[in-house]
């Protein structure tokens, strides 16, 4: 994967750990794939979310949500969530209830590009690309 290769070299803090390495690729992707998200304000985010893109729902009255989170130090995972359509306060986009996780991945790698490209995967399966 070409382009992990290029935001690797992009990686700002030379020498950093794994952790901050993902992170800064993370928050680079984030900034690209946000504008193409039609619900970017219900995409689970927390401490432990590093990066969290919209995919199809198990079904076509649901949307779905791919989180790669960290569980512990340099353990990351997988996590697949959905929410139904019709459940969006789309008055009150906040006032929605948070997607459900449905399915996890562990993603046992110890490289920022290995982690992001088991993330890809898991990506382009949800998309049935």
């Amino acid at each position: 994967m070409g382009i992990l290769k290029i935001l690797l070299a992009e990686v700002k803090t030379p020498g950093a750990d794994l952790t901050q390495q993902v992170r800064e690729i993370c928050d680079q992707i984030m900034e690209q794939e946000t504008p193409n998200m039609k619900y970017p304000a219900l995409a689970p985010d927390g401490s432990t979310v590093f990066l969290s893109l919209e995919a199809p729902g198990r079904y076509g009255w649901e949307i779905g949500f791919l989180t790669l989170e960290r569980e512990d130090m340099e353990s990351y995972i997988a996590v697949y969530h959905t929410l139904e359509i019709n459940r969006i306060n789309e008055e009150n986009i906040e006032e929605t209830v948070p997607p459900r996780r449905r399915k996890v991945w562990v993603i046992s790698e110890n490289k920022a590009e290995k982690i992001l490209t088991q993330f890809a995967v898991k990506l382009k399966m949800l998309r049935g690309e």
